[in-house]
């Protein structure tokens, strides 16, 4: 599943099936590559971020999330989530500095939430070769 394809998607809630909000982006963390959390967009209180770990189901309309998702999120998130801002259009460099293209979009296991790959403007990248994310640039191994 694509970040383009979840962005926008509503997330409600499965105990009161009420909207919590829509998906603005994702944190992603980069050891090992995973989503940690969803940002949310258009909220009704109590946060933007969502944990990876309370996300119950994504469906073709909606997102299911348990009750209380968005509390208890943890300040490592909080700091990631700054930092992934506006992923699509950052820029890809790999580990020695060379650019590689600009990130258009993540491909993710939306059961697990490991990052398959990124795809850039040169091509797709492995998923596991993302080494960091930055307000910056977004590092991957070799190339």
């Amino acid at each position: 599943m694509l970040l383009s394809e979840i962005t926008d998607r509503p997330v409600m809630d499965t105990d009161t099936a009420q909207s919590i909000g829509q998906v603005d982006s994702l944190v992603v963390t980069p050891h090992p590559p995973h989503i940690a959390a969803l940002r949310l967009k258009k909220t009704k209180g109590g946060g933007t971020l969502l944990t990876w770990q309370n996300v119950h189901a994504i469906g073709p309309d909606a997102i299911m999330a348990r009750a209380n998702a968005r509390a208890g999120t943890t300040e490592d998130i909080t700091e990631q989530a700054a930092a992934c801002r506006n992923l699509p259009g950052r820029r890809v460099l790999s580990e020695r500095g060379t650019e590689i293209g600009l990130l258009q979009d993540i491909d993710f296991d939306p059961e697990s939430g490991q990052v398959l790959g990124l795809l850039t403007s040169s091509g797709t990248l492995p998923g596991q070769g993302l080494l960091g994310i930055g307000s910056y640039a977004v590092v991957v191994q070799g190339t």
